[in-house]
């Protein structure tokens, strides 16, 4: 890679720095170096200790108290051991997994108690009817048994809030774990594997992945659970009352239980679904729809085998009852309904199981990673620790290529020594090597031949952390953590003694090591100075802002930055990396590297003496500054314009907390709060509504999916009919008459279970091919909207790339659940309640206006509030749970700055931190949830309490005859249970709600600057009308609106001309980052839609890549055009980035071009020759205009006219020989870039 570096390795100590908490033996005397403190012992005899670098940035080297007097001993490291939290987390998650194991089991044995009561009473209704018991009898026995399914409640109420809670806190905390081992074993990768990884996958894998896991793992356990030990309880009642009718059906019941788990785990695509873009999306719809028929004939293969059953059992009852087999009728029903309430929590199963195969394949995606052993383990506590660091490194013939490209040799046989305590400057060409030496002296890879040796050890057997604390590392492509100024700048003190001091202090200390990087001045004119937020990877700042290390630096900030690198680089061994050769000229030896080789060594006068490769470095980069005389110092006017009146530092609380960051906190609740405000734009209905209008391809299925589900559901009451016309049957004598009643009536469940075969087949069928539809449809619509907002919307807080990529995962898939199997229960149990409510009152008025009116509603507000609980819920947590996946996104693709600076474990912390916060408001959030979820799924127990009273009261009066009353009490049982079971999908509701919205949101929002509109027009200008004009331009960002970036600007551009922008700290270069694919792929990007004919395309590719003075390089590769460049362009240098970006940009041949610092990561000799290439391709085409912004002035030197900007105004203009003879801030430019010639 070709990029500015420095790294510095300590000198000798005479003791190394005290373990965490250890005492200084004596009291401290003061610091005479930056990395090095001096104190007396008990004797007097003052020794000196060092201090581990491990800064941040260049700023964090000063980062020394003045104040240490009054320290007594190092803060005291608080740290629990990983095995001890192990083992404390496992028995508390071990207990409340048995506890909620058992009253699970206990929650799934009420209800089947139930059918006993139903059986006894269905004897005194038949002794009533038969004239055997009086009316008050009768209504005392209701009464008794209202009595009990009264007590069934409140024990069933009790029993499913502990055992939802249980398992809620036992899934939360698990997932928190899981999550965090994810990351720690991220982290732990070495760097070759984690080029590999992209970090949108690794944010969606934290976020979607992980909430599969939890979603499998919470209180769905405990339904799970619970349906089992209710199907067990069934039976088991069923045994004791007629066993010989019970075991008839067991096998059936089995066989069906089985066979619904093989279809959910082996067709369950969801998975494959959610992933994010593993396949094509094209693929993932075929395969849905392959699943649409297999997961039709799972529903209706279901629900016909239980009512199968069901005709079967009342066969065979009859058939018991007329050989007298069965005492009286009452067993019979206790049967059947056992059997019924059975089957009914065996058919409950398989979408658990469903979650379970989910979540168990996220937990594989994420397993593939946690049990990966790294080969350089940054975690890893063995190897050699030595007592001091000289600082003295050698390569001995080290070879090396990346494991990307492994026959591509970068290092061959390869050995050099960096002497001790000097700087050692490596120049040469892109992909020379250079960059490759400090990754193997970092141990970001290891070396295919010898090795690496520090002070006389092998680098591979010392301890990782120690040796990555020995050195400080200062990279070109700067990488700021998505939080202040302040924060990302305290990293450096990250286990060093100053960690634990005062906040009031820590800042003092912050604001020293900027003043002494040149960072203060920048900082103090931001909107809230040391607070302000960086943006996700510090995309709110300039690259020179972030870096303050040369390369992208303007020349009057790289010459202050230059001293403060010969500062720091005192009595270090230091290794400098720099195309600028302004930079290393004063190393004490500079080293031409040229394919893995050393082609020249010396110092610069030296190396000039030679004129060679280095010589013609020095020439193609020396600036004509049209004076022969001794250069002009800078004038007072110019020096003094640079220094600016600071405002006042923000006061600070007592607890250490600027005001600017109260303000900070402010707006981020109030961005959350606006989220949560779009989440819920939209009601349910007019999300429904918008899904079914843009889905018009999946109309017909639509329409058929809600016939079926609508006549699905309206069949339910048909279950009532037949069952209070069947059970006076049970009052007729063993006879004939008896056997042929009890057929008819069997035979018409067997009618009614063809019926729901045929209606389940459609509905399973037709949702499941809509959401097939629905997933890739939405996650290219979010994807089309997300492209289409402007660069202001991903500059707010929540909009960053990693957010947006996860929502990009994660709301689509929501959908999917909605609108699939999900709709169609909706649907069928909507019309289940209203028609099995209509029934009642039909059938029985009183009976049924008194149930339906006092029970429903209970029923409906329970499962309105829960529904309201989740989405409130869900609206809090997801963007704290999307910012943790975000965080370890950015530590994942920094993972270079974060182990250059051993802040591995410090990423750990703060990820924690953040997940427990998470786990610890969600675990609040449940246990409300929870006691709404607990009513919800018992209420319906009180609700048959209250038909059994008043109905068993209207039965005695004589006001209904049996039959109409057995109708009305099934219609209204069958309506409680399946409106319970209706608000159990509020989970799947609530998020598919808040996706929707989000997504809608994102569709219907207008961006100030929008791509898609607008009118085309021809290019024109003359020497009369400017191509391209300013006038009286001022400009803020969106995200920093108190801070003027322009400031009245005018300046005008004619056709044809070639114009360069110069000036202090302007916007940093474009981020080098190209997408996953091939080289040919990312080039062709840059043509037009209409331009895609592939043989001119290719043709095209090699003619604008020999212009960018990449044909060479490309055809060198194992694959040519071809060759995979990896997830952001990894398996290329920054130079070979920077020209592909070139490239992708001359393709288009356009009529305006404009570049970037398009040459900042190019080496000399390429950077004069993709200059010479952008120089002819502006020749090529008559009239066309390039605009060039750079601080390397050699880029802009020929062009036609200059603009220097300063202060958000035009300072200077011209020819590159007219500002030069003003001797202005132009000309202290060029001085700062020009070398020293002399031999």
């Amino acid at each position: 890679m070709s990029e500015q570096a420095q790294l510095n390795l300590q000198g000798p100590s005479e003791k190394s720095m005290p373990l965490a908490g250890q005492a200084l033996p004596g009291p401290i005397v003061g610091s005479r170096e930056p990395d090095r403190m001096v104190y007396k012992d008990n004797e007097g005899v003052e020794h000196s200790i060092r201090i581990p670098l491990g800064q941040f940035q260049i700023a964090c080297h000063y980062l020394t108290s003045e104040d240490w007097d009054a320290l007594g001993q190092f803060p005291q490291w608080t740290e629990i051991s990983e095995q001890s939290q192990a083992e404390s987390s496992t028995t508390l998650d071990h207990t409340l997994r048995l506890v909620g194991f058992a009253i699970a089991i206990g929650s799934g044995v009420l209800p089947p108690l139930m059918t006993l009561i139903f059986g006894s009473s269905v004897n005194y209704f038949n002794d009533f009817e038969e004239g055997r018991r009086s009316g008050d009898d009768l209504y005392d026995k209701m009464t008794a048994n209202a009595l009990w399914l009264v007590h069934l409640f409140i024990g069933r109420l009790v029993l499913v809030y502990v055992h939802s809670t249980c398992f809620s806190i036992v899934g939360i905390r698990i997932t928190s774990a899981f999550r965090l081992e994810f990351v720690r074993s991220l982290v732990r990768q070495d760097v070759s594997y984690i080029d590999s990884c992209s970090s949108g996958t690794v944010s969606s894998t934290i976020a979607n992945n992980a909430d599969m896991v939890e979603n499998s793992s919470t209180e769905k356990v405990g339904n799970l659970v619970q349906n089992l030990s209710m199907f067990i309880a069934a039976f088991v009642v069923a045994f004791t009352q007629q066993w010989k009718l019970t075991f008839n059906q067991a096998a059936g019941l089995v066989h069906e239980a089985l066979g619904s788990v093989r279809i959910v785990t082996a067709f369950d695509a969801s998975a494959k679904l959610g992933r994010k873009y593993d396949a094509p999306l094209a693929k993932a719809q075929a395969l849905g729809f392959r699943k649409g028929p297999v997961i039709g004939g799972q529903w209706s293969v279901e629900f016909f085998t239980t009512y199968c059953a069901y005709a079967l059992a009342w066969y065979y009852g009859i058939k018991i009852l007329n050989r007298g087999e069965a005492g009286e009728g009452g067993q019979i029903i206790t049967v059947l309904l056992a059997v019924l309430l059975g089957t009914t929590a065996a058919s409950n199963m398989p979408p658990g199981f469903g979650d379970f195969a989910k979540g168990s394949s996220a937990a594989q995606e994420m397993f593939k990673i946690i049990d990966r052993e790294s080969e350089i383990d940054s975690l890893d506590d063995s190897g050699k620790q030595p007592p001091e660091c000289e600082g003295s490194i050698e390569l001995r013939n080290v070879s090396f290529a990346y494991p990307s490209w492994p026959s591509e040799q970068v290092l061959r046989n390869f050995s050099l020594t960096f002497e001790l305590r000097k700087v050692t400057a490596l120049v040469g060409s892109s992909g020379s090597g250079k960059s490759t030496i400090v990754g193997l002296i970092e141990r970001w890879f290891d070396p295919n031949g010898d090795s690496i040796y520090l002070d006389g050890h092998n680098i591979a057997e010392l301890n990782l952390g120690w040796l990555r604390g020995q050195i400080g590392l200062v990279q070109q492509e700067p990488v700021l953590c998505s939080d202040t100024i302040y924060t990302n700048v305290a990293h450096g003190i990250y286990r060093t003694p100053m960690e634990k001091l005062p906040e009031p202090e820590k800042r003092e200390l912050v604001r020293q090591a900027c003043l002494q990087a040149f960072a203060d001045e920048f900082i103090q004119e931001l909107p809230q100075n040391y607070d302000t937020k960086v943006g996700e990877s510090g995309t709110l700042l300039s690259g020179g802002q972030k870096q303050r290390a040369t390369s992208a630096l303007d020349p009057e900030a790289e010459r202050k930055v230059q001293a403060s690198l010969d500062n720091v680089s005192k009595k270090r061994t230091t290794i400098l990396i720099a195309h600028k050769l302004a930079t290393v000229q004063k190393a004490d030896k500079i080293i031409v590297l040229s394919r893995g080789q050393v082609v020249e060594q010396g110092t610069h006068s030296q190396l000039l003496d030679q004129r060679g490769a280095y010589y013609e470095l020095v020439n193609t980069q020396t600036l004509d500054t049209g004076f022969s005389s001794s250069p002009t110092p800078l004038t007072t006017t110019i020096s003094a314009a640079s220094v600016r009146e600071k405002p006042p530092s923000p006061e600070i609380d007592k607890s250490g907390r600027s005001s600017v960051e109260q303000n900070n906190d402010e707006e981020d609740i109030k961005t959350e709060d606006e989220d949560q405000d779009i989440s819920r734009k939209y009601s349910l209905v007019k999300v429904v509504c918008t899904i079914f209008k843009q889905q018009r391809a999946a109309w017909p299925l639509f329409f058929f999916g809600i016939v079926s589900s609508t006549i699905g559901g309206g069949m339910f009451p048909g279950q009532a009919v037949l069952f209070g016309y069947s059970i006076p049957t049970l009052q007729i004598p063993p006879s004939d008459y008896l056997v042929s009643r009890g057929s008819f009536w069997a035979l018409m469940y067997f009618v009614f279970s063809l019926g729901i075969l045929v209606c389940y087949l459609g509905v399973g069928f037709s949702w499941t091919m809509a959401s097939s539809h629905a997933s890739p449809f939405y996650r290219r619509e979010y994807l089309n909207a997300m492209l289409l907002q402007d660069v202001a919307f991903f500059d707010v807080r929540g909009h960053g790339a990693t957010e947006m990529t996860s929502r990009l995962s994660l709301h689509p898939e929501a959908i999917r659940n909605m609108v699939n199997t999900n709709m169609a229960l909706i649907i069928i149990i909507f019309v289940d309640v209203i028609s099995t409510s209509v029934l009642a009152i039909a059938v029985a008025w009183k009976f049924g206006l008194v149930v339906v009116v006092a029970g429903m509603p209970t029923l409906f507000c329970a499962g309105y509030f829960r529904l309201r609980l989740e989405m409130a819920n869900h609206d809090r947590l997801k963007d704290m749970y999307l910012e943790c996946a975000r965080f370890a996104s950015e530590a994942v693709r920094s993972i270079r700055t974060v182990s250059s600076l051993t802040l591995e474990q410090k990423v750990l912390d703060s990820f924690w931190s953040r997940l427990d916060e998470c786990s610890r408001r969600e675990l609040r959030s449940k246990m409300v949830t929870m006691l709404v979820h607990a009513f919800a799924e018992s209420v319906n127990l009180a609700v048959t309490s209250l038909a059994f009273w008043y109905g068993g009261k209207l039965l005695s009066q004589g006001e209904y005859a049996l039959r109409d009353f057995f109708i009305a009490f099934m219609a209204v049982l069958i309506g409680s249970q399946t409106a319970g079971i209706l608000f159990g999908y509020s989970p799947d509701v609530s998020k598919a709600h808040a996706a929707a919205n989000h997504i809608i949101a994102l569709q219907e929002s207008r961006p100030p600057i929008n791509t898609s509109t607008g009118s085309k027009i021809t290019m024109t200008g003359s020497e009369k009308t400017p191509l391209i004009e300013f006038r009286d331009i001022t400009f803020v960002y969106p995200s920093r609106p108190n801070h003027n970036v322009l400031k009245g600007l005018s300046l005008s551009v004619q056709k044809g001309q070639s114009i360069g922008i110069a000036g202090q700290l302007l916007i940093g270069g474009t981020p080098l980052s190209e997408l996953d694919g091939t080289i040919q792929e990312n080039i062709l990007l840059g043509l037009h839609d209409n331009d895609q004919d592939e043989t001119s395309a290719n043709a095209r590719v090699e003619r604008t890549c020999r212009s960018a003075n990449m044909h060479d390089f490309i055809l060198s590769l194992p694959e040519g055009y071809s060759t995979d460049i990896g997830n952001r362009g990894v398996a290329l240098s920054g130079g070979q980035r920077q020209r592909l970006a070139i490239a992708r940009a001359l393709i288009r041949e356009p009529d305006l071009l404009l570049f970037d610092e398009a040459t900042s990561a190019l080496d000399t000799a390429n950077e004069a020759m993709v200059q010479q290439a952008i120089e002819s391709v502006a020749r090529e085409k008559p009239g066309r205009t390039t605009i060039a912004v750079a601080h390397r002035l050699s880029t802009i030197k020929r062009c036609d006219r200059i603009f220097v900007l300063h202060d958000g105004l035009v300072d200077e203009q011209g020819t590159h020989d007219e500002p030069v003879a003003m001797r202005g801030r132009y000309y202290a430019m060029v001085l700062a870039q020009s070398l020293d010639r002399e031999t």
